[in-house]
């Protein structure tokens, strides 16, 4: 796009610094951002060429300042079309799974819909419906007078365990314990039971139950996952030769496994390829 086609807008956003995943967003109200705006922000949010531009470009961040506004200005008309974003996960794009999630969440009830749409349409990659799931936690999350509804959204895909795949188990179970979904702990032992959720994920049925306060502490040592291998390595520690059983983990803190997720998620996909 030419200097000369740019709009006002556009030039605001542009002139912003380079963004930093989830740090530093930018004020809308400062920057003079209101409704107004909002059909323009959804057009760039959305455009492919502003999303495929030079990763050198200030061009290809256009449509992270541009949902960072949505988000902000609780566009509950941005819900429909920012979900059609999740597709971008397939191809690598950590911006979408880790900041959309949040939009969706500052939007709120009104992205409930399009969010569980995509959520139950198989035809969707693994990781886009995991950042439905994500954003769904979100919303509940930030708005508690639907909590209620998303966990039952969850625990409606999580019924389908059988046929949902072992990492789209783990992510439902996961953001069903950050909802503190006690309701859920029956559903969850199933897919635990028949062996349909990787443990890379949430760790197993006992990690489950000490998260939602159903137990004190484990009983049993843990089965070292993927993950767990993972922050071996990222903590520069050896990891265990065998035949040595592994030594037991300390649980992680909820940060420190939604840290962790994506680069085991990684590690799985390659693993598969």
């Amino acid at each position: 796009m030419s200097a000369r086609g740019r709009s006002p807008l556009m030039e605001k956003l542009l002139a912003l610094a380079t963004p930093e995943i989830k740090q530093g967003w930018f004020d809308c109200e400062e920057l003079g951002i209101g409704p107004e705006h909002v059909e323009e922000l959804i057009g760039l949010a959305l455009d492919e060429k502003l999303n495929s531009a030079p990763s050198d470009s200030r061009e290809v961040w256009v449509p992270v300042h541009a949902w960072r506004a949505l988000g902000q200005l609780r566009a509950a008309s941005a819900a429909e079309p920012l979900v059609r974003l999740l597709h971008r996960m397939e191809a690598g794009d950590d911006w979408v799974g880790e900041e959309l999630p949040r939009v969706f969440g500052m939007i709120g009830p009104p992205a409930i819909p399009p969010l569980s749409e995509y959520l139950r349409a198989d035809d969707h990659s693994v990781y886009a419906r995991v950042a439905a799931v994500h954003g769904l936690q979100c919303i509940g999350s930030d708005h508690p007078e639907v909590r209620d509804e998303v966990v039952a959204v969850l625990s409606g895909q999580l019924a389908a365990f059988e046929e949902n795949g072992p990492d789209l188990n783990g992510f439902l179970i996961s953001h069903l314990i950050d909802l503190h979904a006690v309701e859920a702990a029956p559903l969850m032992k199933q897919a635990f039971d028949a062996d349909s959720v990787e443990l890379f994920v949430m760790g197993d049925w006992e990690d489950a139950q000490v998260e939602l306060g159903l137990k004190p502490a484990r009983e049993k040592p843990r089965r070292p996952t993927i993950l767990d291998l993972l922050l071996r390595r990222q903590a520069a520690l050896p990891e265990p030769a065998p035949p040595a059983p592994a030594p037991e983990a300390r649980p992680l803190t909820r940060q420190a496994r939604r840290k962790a997720e994506r680069e085991a998620a990684k590690e799985q996909r390659r693993r598969r390829q």
